[in-house]
């Protein structure tokens, strides 16, 4: 017996040993391929990098106005669109304009900002290339690449001890209104660290590296890779570190148990081999097909990401027509008042409306079209294929329509909008950067123009973002001048009788070189720089001072959730009426719903004003984020219904409907109503019909300085059914809030 079974524990033996190394090899062959690929994505993505630096840098250093400020020496220019703007928005720790005579116009450097001479270190190490890059431009020298506008210079090396990539390029005009000698040019240098932090993560990110890190030594332990970063000189100057995936090993360690039961028999040892090998193949499959779907998706809608989305536009712009015929649009979108609904309702309920946005977003999609969510609140679209700017402007009506439907989640109903902003393709440009930052630039401007609107790019919207730069510095001249702000006035019309009960203060900006400034403009900047607290004191002193001069008429004053934060602001406004004789029964303070659901300062000053006896009324309501099913739980006196409702009852049942429902809640709960924004007659007859309370709106009047005021009193004696036939018609961009 033990002569017959030695022999065949001896073969299960012998097959169990083989098996087990087969397995050992193939687990570790996935490994190495594994280590390998990643250690070649590494590798490309240096290169990647030495590429991007320079046409990056072509965004601002192709540009009249850039070869205009640097001759004039203008540093303030320079460092907002060469300097700190580069370093914010692509990451460069320092960037530097130089002269013909290589001397520095601009010395830009992450850790100190703004300095008057460049190290000498980095002055030696920039002299070669520069000197090279000269060379080659008098030379004339062209790009052998066809994606540079311009010749450059490259090299990494150590800057400050840190291993950066250094990129050297002229600053050059995009017409002919300058003219260059060949090599005295302006250059900018732009400095990037690659063991810095945001540099690190982004390739995290991008190629899924595991603890990657920068070490000046090869100190990596136990199963550790690392990358050798070599500079341009042929020296080594540190490594890229990272912990390597192995699907080999982590499959090794699951079936080792089960290579025990090789020894059993042989019939059993084939069996479960076979078995774990396709489980092996499977598993790592599923792992690739679900590391390539994270990598490409977006986890929350489901939605291709960024990344794919530009692979999608790189592959349409590469088939595009040199004739034009065949266009290619890209759209950005923003969802308005989403900050509110998460605030709100928490960012669960928020994450779910994203979710259906989404979906909504892929309805109107063709096959050919791609859409991504590339921010919390923020979706690209690209239209392939596309004949005009007909039709890519008939999409983003039906875009803001659908955006514009209410989301019935968890029991409630939400209201948000959607700004678009887009740019053609050739029309303004074939690079995807390019155009994906003029759609951008577009999207702002429809945002500024009172959201919930759409916008093709122009180049005029370049000089209008960079005067929105400007309009910080103009406000705090205008808040510490005198004469530049003045507060207007628009009187609110009774529907009963037409008589006139009161007046909205609006805030108006003269500028004395700009002219008037809309509100919508401004607004946004004082509320970002912490300037609307001021503004809003201004306001509320004025209004009140003139209000006290009038007979019973009330007074509105819009005040922000910004204001209603202050600890101190019930005190402020104390004082304002005891010095001005105003009732506080006459004071109307015009809130959002996020003022009123705000916990801490903004709901202890909302129940100190009521306390007070001034009303509150709810502003803009039905937009964005208001939900006609918490009204009940408000505590206002009345709500005034946007404007946008009220100008769509004359061609949208939708919102005929909307209103109609404000209006019939508004009255279960006793709150009153007002329409603004009343521009026609028959939006008064079907305003009246529901039973809104009052109106306002250029129908019966625009809002007017105090010096008119008097003369609106006096006709308001008899009462006012209909519009007056003087009042304007037709909206003052300028003027209008």
């Amino acid at each position: 017996m033990l002569t017959r079974t030695l022999p065949v524990v001896l073969l299960v033996f012998l097959v169990g040993i083989a098996a087990f190394f087969l397995v050992y090899w193939a687990t570790s062959e996935a490994d190495r391929v594994t280590a390998a690929r990643q250690y070649y994505l590494l590798e490309q993505s240096q290169a990647e990098t030495l590429r991007a630096v320079p046409h990056q840098q072509e965004s601002t250093t192709v540009w009249d106005d850039a070869v205009k400020a640097a001759r004039a020496w203008d540093t303030g220019w320079l460092n907002n669109n060469l300097g700190t703007w580069m370093h914010e928005y692509y990451g460069y720790s320092d960037l530097y304009v130089l002269d013909p005579r290589n001397i520095p116009v601009l010395v830009y450097r992450e850790k100190t900002g703004l300095e008057s001479q460049m190290n000498p270190d980095i002055q030696a190490l920039l002299a070669p290339m520069i000197e090279r890059l000269r060379t080659r431009l008098r030379a004339g020298e062209q790009p052998k690449d066809p994606q540079f506008k311009t010749l450059g210079e490259t090299a990494v090396a150590l800057v400050d001890g840190s291993p950066s990539v250094i990129s050297v390029k002229p600053i050059v005009p995009e017409t002919n209104r300058f003219s260059q000698s060949a090599g005295n040019e302006y250059l900018h240098v732009a400095v990037l660290r690659l063991n810095e932090p945001r540099y690190l993560q982004g390739l995290e990110r991008k190629y899924l590296f595991d603890h990657l890190r920068f070490s000046y030594e090869q100190d990596a332990t136990g199963s550790e890779s690392a990358y050798a970063l070599i500079s341009s000189s042929g020296k080594n100057i540190g490594y890229f570190i990272w912990q390597p995936y192995k699907p080999g090993s982590t499959v090794l360690a699951y079936i080792s148990p089960m290579l025990v039961v090789l020894c059993v028999g042989l019939v059993m040892i084939v069996f479960t081999f076979m078995t774990l090998m396709n489980r092996r193949e499977s598993t790592q499959s599923a792992t690739e097909a679900k590391m390539r779907h994270i990598v490409l998706h977006d986890s929350l809608t489901g939605l291709p990401n960024r990344l794919q989305f530009n692979q999608r536009v790189d592959a349409e712009l590469a088939q595009l027509d040199p004739a034009g015929e065949s266009r290619l649009a890209l759209l950005f979108l923003d969802l308005n008042g989403f900050k509110q609904i998460n605030d709100s309702y928490g960012h669960a309920l928020g994450d779910k409306l994203i979710y259906e946005f989404g979906r909504r977003l892929i309805s109107l999609a063709r096959p050919r079209d791609a859409v991504a969510r590339v921010g919390s609140d923020e979706f690209t679209l690209m239209l392939s294929g596309i004949g005009s700017h007909e039709d890519v402007e008939r999409m983003c009506r039906r875009l803001i329509e659908l955006a514009r439907m209410p989301y019935n989640i968890e029991g409630k109903q939400l209201f948000i909008g959607l700004s678009v902003g887009y740019a053609f393709a050739p029309d303004h440009g074939r690079d995807r950067d390019e155009l994906l930052r003029k759609a951008d630039v577009a999207l702002y401007h429809a945002k500024m123009n009172g959201r919930n609107d759409f916008a093709g790019f122009d180049v005029e919207m370049d000089v209008l973002l960079r005067n929105r730069r400007r309009v910080e510095t103009d406000l705090r001249e205008a808040l510490a001048s005198q004469g530049q702000f003045q507060v207007y006035y628009q009187p609110v019309y009774r529907a009963a009788d037409g008589s006139l009960i009161g007046f909205e203060a609006l805030l108006r900006w003269h500028h004395p070189a700009r002219g008037w400034i809309s509100p919508e403009f401004f607004i946004p900047v004082a509320e970002e720089t912490g300037l609307i607290g001021d503004l809003g004191q201004f306001v509320l002193q004025t209004a009140c001072e003139t209000a006290a001069q009038w007979g019973a008429q009330s007074i509105a004053v819009n005040v922000s959730a910004i204001e209603l934060q202050d600890g101190d602001y019930v005190s402020k406004l104390a004082a304002i009426l005891a010095k001005t004789g105003l009732p506080p029964a006459r004071l109307e303070l015009e809130v959002t719903e996020t003022a009123v659901i705000t916990e801490g300062n903004c709901q202890n000053n909302l129940k100190a004003l009521r306390q007070m006896g001034i009303r509150l009324a709810l502003d803009d309501f039905g937009t964005g984020f208001s939900s006609l099913g918490r009204l009940n739980q408000i505590d206002v006196d009345r709500i005034k219904i946007d404007k946008i409702f009220v100008r769509g009852v004359d061609r949208s049942d939708s919102d005929k409907a909307m209103v109609r429902a404000i209006v019939d809640l508004a009255r279960a709960t006793n709150l009153s109503t007002i329409a603004e924004g009343v521009e026609n007659a028959s939006q008064v007859a079907f305003l009246r019909s529901i039973g809104c309370d009052s109106f306002q709106g250029y129908y019966y009047s625009p809002a007017v300085p105090a010096d008119q005021v008097p003369g609106l009193l006096s006709a308001a004696r008899h009462p006012v059914i209909a519009g007056s036939s003087g009042a304007a018609t037709a909206h003052d961009g300028e003027l209008h809030e």
